[in-house]
């Protein structure tokens, strides 16, 4: 589930538009009340899920700054960011989607060594969903 807090943190930075983000974060409203179904669901069929869940308001406009507030204001658990990162290449660029640029840029927000450092310095460790699974 997507908490206000860890979506205020996101939807910070001077590159994202407003009016994008808004209207992602209506869907996201939205979304949220089919999870909680899901999630039970999930948990009655022994399928693991992430404590908190972000990004969906702020698809194709995440920020360095964005992500910086994100990671010093985690909660206790595990949180799912979900992001595209990418390479903007031939490939791509054939293909329909409105995520071209942002791909390279979260890739590039994702490895940016400032951010690396910072996630090392709050202690967060970085997994992958067959983590979440193993602890459940």
């Amino acid at each position: 589930l997507e908490e206000s807090s860890l979506r205020a943190a996101l939807s910070f930075g001077a590159k994202q538009h407003a009016g994008v983000v808004m209207k992602q974060g209506v869907r996201a409203r939205g979304l949220k009340l089919l999870a909680r179904d899901a999630r039970e669901q999930a948990g009655r069929a022994g399928i693991s899920t992430a404590d908190f869940f972000c990004g969906i308001a702020q698809t194709g406009e995440l920020t360095r700054e964005g992500v910086t507030r994100l990671l010093r204001s985690l909660p206790e658990g595990t949180t799912e960011l979900m992001c595209h990162p990418g390479y903007a290449d031939e490939t791509l660029g054939k293909t329909a989607t409105r995520l071209q640029a942002s791909r390279q840029t979260e890739l590039e927000i994702l490895t940016d060594t400032k951010i690396r450092n910072l996630v090392a310095s709050q202690g967060i460790r970085l997994i992958d969903y067959g983590f979440v699974t193993q602890e459940a």
